[in-house]
């Protein structure tokens, strides 16, 4: 027979909380003795720093998040011993910085909860609180591909790969991270079929059309190229670069309107934006391919003439290095139904 236990989740909320992911994590993980029948329950409250009640109006337990939503609390930081499951959900991160350590009631207490063997758990960018604890310092982490430059600077230390949709790491293996922010769909799923069983993940999946990430973050992410370097030659040439990438040779181009070497072109282009000159065309031929392959029914060996390869199985192997996916499959995940197109 299964086990009977109730499992106790700590799901953290700080202002910053998304409130859709710490929302759906409570409620599905609640649901879970409701809908299969036989099977552990999980017991999901939300916990708040002291910290972060201190500011909170006098006498109530609502705080507010940084998006303006109400929250109630179930419970605070210093009234939670033990838990058999500490969530740290996304985060709403609303500025490029990020304040050094900014609950450290709350890092100690993640450090407390992970030696009396609590799973400590992150969705997205939640994963910036976990790494304050330093109990990433020397592993493997993943967390949103959009925040990587931040974390990477703030967190030198954490080997970040945001390949990963779900990853297991940490020492002894008792932490557990998803990726960008439906990636707490992966979480949650792993969490019932962990304590429960994968037949139970999966009643809960259909239920409530939970998607695993399996493609991983590769086809989500969004070139963000670096023009905030300071080197004005290069900045006029990623300009250039930017309008005429689908040119042939645009390289050769680009380098002679700099006035620099081929050699110090280069260079000077490496050290500007991270990307060496041809893997930055590349980047922006793909993206332009993949605004063209979501908006429109162009066939693919066109796509790839438009944005500059002749030849369309390299640009097809191309493509799946760089996005995961081959281009149909990609225009079938991303290409949203037309109320107006025909059928």
């Amino acid at each position: 027979m299964p086990d009977q236990r109730t499992i106790h989740v700590s799901l953290v909320a700080t202002p910053e909380v998304d409130v859709s992911a710490l929302g759906g994590l409570h409620g599905v993980l609640n649901s879970v003795a409701h809908m299969v029948p036989d099977t552990v329950s999980f017991r999901a409250n939300v916990v708040v720093p002291d910290s972060v009640l201190e500011c909170a109006e006098p006498g109530g337990n609502i705080i507010t998040n940084v998006m303006g939503m109400p929250l109630p609390m179930q419970t605070r930081l210093s009234k939670v011993d033990q838990t058999d499951v500490l969530i740290i959900p996304s985060l709403y991160l609303l500025t490029s910085n990020w304040p050094r350590d900014p609950y450290p009631d709350l890092t100690e207490w993640i450090r407390r909860m992970h030696q009396r063997g609590s799973l400590i758990c992150s969705a997205c960018t939640g994963a910036m609180l976990l790494a304050e604890t330093g109990l990433l310092d020397d592993h493997e982490a993943t967390q949103h591909w959009a925040f990587e430059a931040l974390f990477r600077e703030h967190f030198p230390r954490v080997r970040l790969n945001i390949d990963k949709v779900l990853l297991i790491t940490g020492a002894s293996n008792r932490i557990i991270m998803s990726g960008a922010s439906a990636a707490w769909h992966d979480l949650v799923l792993y969490l019932i079929a962990r304590y429960s069983s994968p037949q139970a993940a999966r009643v809960i999946a259909k239920f409530f059309l939970l998607n695993s990430h399996t493609d991983g973050q590769a086809p989500y992410i969004i070139f963000q190229d670096n023009r905030q370097h300071g080197d004005g030659v290069i900045l006029a040439a990623q300009q250039w670069l930017q309008a005429h990438s689908h040119l042939p040779c645009p390289l050769k181009q680009a380098q002679q309107n700099s006035g620099l070497s081929a050699r110090t072109f280069s260079r000077r282009f490496c050290q500007a934006t991270g990307l060496s000159p041809i893997h930055y065309v590349q980047q922006l031929r793909i993206t332009q391919a993949k605004s063209e392959l979501e908006e429109t029914d162009t066939p693919v060996d066109e796509i790839s003439w438009r944005v500059g390869y002749e030849d369309p199985a390299f640009f097809r192997r191309l493509f799946k290095r760089i996005t995961g996916m081959t281009p149909k499959m990609y225009r079938r995940k991303f290409q949203l139904p037309d109320p107006g197109r025909s059928r």
